[in-house]
């Protein structure tokens, strides 16, 4: 059966041709050769058929607001029966030896197809063929009173009659024949639709459960910034209503869907105060809806109250940094235990009495070495605990390794040690003149340590131009690194060298974090060390020319 909202055919081809026929009638003029018999039965039975219709859809009009609803079964069969009627009654009154209106029949026969299953269908094919066949029979033989212009036909030859039977029945069959393939079509749709309806109520399920049962809040907000939706754990979050159509006003959300046009997702985090007057965190991310041809339909916000995961974060900051405070207290006690008691040694030495002077040279040659170790290892302790601020601008490449050349050339532990530096390309960086400086001074003075006990030291400096960057090669062949030394270079106080402070390599990963540069090593015991130095590229500042 069609749906109840669909025009109901039998019920509105009654009413219009009931009500057509007899204005046709009545407009007529009379025939007064071949008057008909019977016009006033005639009238009164299309005028009756005419009164039922509208009685039929008055009632249809009453229970469900439209006049020719789709009623239950009895009655659509009712009406096909009335409808068979009907066109009988025309038949009769033009009269049965006219097989062109016999064509009429095919009409209740397709109006079936849409309400009734094949079997119901072929029985309407085959009552419009036996009532046809009967009236044809019963009239021409005198056996029913005359009626329009039907009546008794004794000079009809029987093949006449066979022909005007045939024709009708051939034509209601045929479109019989044509109907059931498309009922057997529709039934499919029908299964098939209803199937659909039933995935897609599922799935409707389905998604509200999933919707209702999620911790994350979920907000669908249209172009014009209104909700068209909130699941309960959005309001919990947030602790305020969200009601479908209002407007996502506030300084919380508001502002995350500003932007029209959205070409991909991206992340927020917002703090705001409920009315209770706690400070709540939320972070989420915002996506653009599309509709199936790619247009930007509203917006997709799926958030979380990440208060006490922030809260969570602070106090493992904390206790990360108090850790290391406490590492790299002991690291640093360690470190000063040797010197100071050198220092406190010397000077019990000095307090005895009149000492030897070359004794007393000794002691004091002591006494400064350990003191100036004491101080590098407090100063370098600063510089990694109390950054000083970074003054970030370009610098002249070829002139920062002249003066890298010179540092090392004067340095009285490099003597018998050659630096080999290609040619540098004539370019800006960006860095901060101090720190560059001491990067370099840094790994230049690893590189002369490692060197220790070789036979043939090198150690050289390369140039790699790139795209927007440079890299910057520090080699040697020195004794190089195993994998566990390699994985903790940075670490403060892990050096294993004897001399040095333990922490240039700490401060060197400093610097070049807090310069925007980027640092790999490869070493392998035994074969030497390379640094990798990802440079990047600085612009010629607008006064002055580069250094010569």
């Amino acid at each position: 059966m069609q749906p109840s909202g669909s025009l109901f055919l039998p019920l509105a081809f009654r009413f219009g041709v009931s009500f057509g026929l007899a204005v046709l009638q009545l407009a007529l003029p009379p025939d007064p050769l071949r008057p008909p018999q019977g016009e006033t039965l005639y009238l009164l039975l299309l005028m009756g058929l005419f009164a039922e219709c509208i009685w039929e859809a008055t009632r249809s009009l009453r229970r469900t607001g439209s006049a020719f609803t789709t009623p239950s079964l009895p009655w659509v069969r009712f009406n096909l029966i009335l409808d068979l009627f009907l066109v009988t009654l025309l038949v009769a009154f033009q009269g049965v030896d006219q097989e062109r209106f016999a064509t009429a029949y095919i009409i209740p026969v397709l109006a079936s197809a849409f309400y009734v299953r094949i079997p119901g269908i072929v029985g309407v094919g085959i009552a419009a063929s036996l009532i046809h066949a009967t009236s044809v029979l019963l009239f021409t033989q005198g056996l029913l009173p005359p009626f329009g212009r039907s009546g008794a036909l004794p000079d009809l030859e029987p093949s006449r009659i066979s022909f005007i039977i045939g024709f009708a029945v051939l034509q209601v069959f045929a479109a019989t024949l044509v109907v059931i393939p498309i009922r057997r079509h529709l039934e499919t749709l029908r299964t098939t639709l209803k199937q659909s309806e039933a995935t897609v109520d599922e799935l409707s399920a389905l998604y509200r459960r999933v919707f209702e049962s999620m911790f994350s809040g979920l907000i669908t907000i249209d172009l014009d910034h209104r909700i068209t939706s909130a699941n309960p754990a959005a309001e919990s979050i947030l602790h305020r209503p969200l009601e479908t159509g209002s407007p996502i006003d506030g300084p919380i959300l508001e502002d995350l869907t500003l932007k029209e046009t959205l070409t991909k997702e991206y992340r927020f985090e917002r703090s705001f105060t409920t009315a209770a007057g706690e400070r709540r965190i939320i972070g989420g991310n915002v996506a653009p809806i599309r509709d199936r041809g790619g247009s930007q339909t509203g917006h997709l916000l799926l958030f979380q109250d990440l208060t006490d995961l922030k809260a969570l974060e602070e106090r493992t900051k904390l206790s990360e940094r108090l850790a290391t405070v406490g590492e790299l207290s002991s690291e640093l006690a360690h470190e000063l235990r040797n010197p100071v008691a050198s220092i406190l040694g010397c000077a019990q030495i000095l307090q005895q009495n009149e000492q030897p002077k070359p004794l007393t040279r000794r002691v004091l040659t002591i006494l400064q070495r350990e003191s100036e170790r004491v101080g590098a290892i407090v100063s370098d302790f600063l510089d990694f605990s109390r950054p000083r601020p970074m003054k970030i601008q370009s610098l002249w490449l070829p002139a920062l390794i002249e003066e890298v050349k010179a540092s090392w050339e004067t340095d009285a532990r490099s003597q018998g040690l050659t630096l080999s530096i290609e040619p540098p390309p004539e370019a800006w960086i960006l860095g901060d003149p101090v720190c560059v400086h001491q990067v370099f001074t840094n790994l230049l003075s690893n590189a002369r340590k490692s060197l220790e006990g070789v036979a043939q030291p090198s150690i050289r400096i390369q140039f790699q131009k790139y795209a927007k960057n440079f890299e910057v090669l520090v080699a040697d062949n020195g004794c190089g690194m195993t994998p566990e030394q390699l994985h903790s270079i940075f670490v403060p106080f892990s050096s294993s060298f004897r001399e040095g402070t333990g922490l240039g390599m700490s401060l060197v990963f400093q610097f070049i974090q807090r310069m925007g540069w980027d640092i790999r090593i490869e070493s392998r015991e035994g074969a030497g060390t390379t640094v990798h130095l990802l440079v990047p590229e600085g612009s010629e500042p607008d006064q002055g020319l580069p250094p010569a």
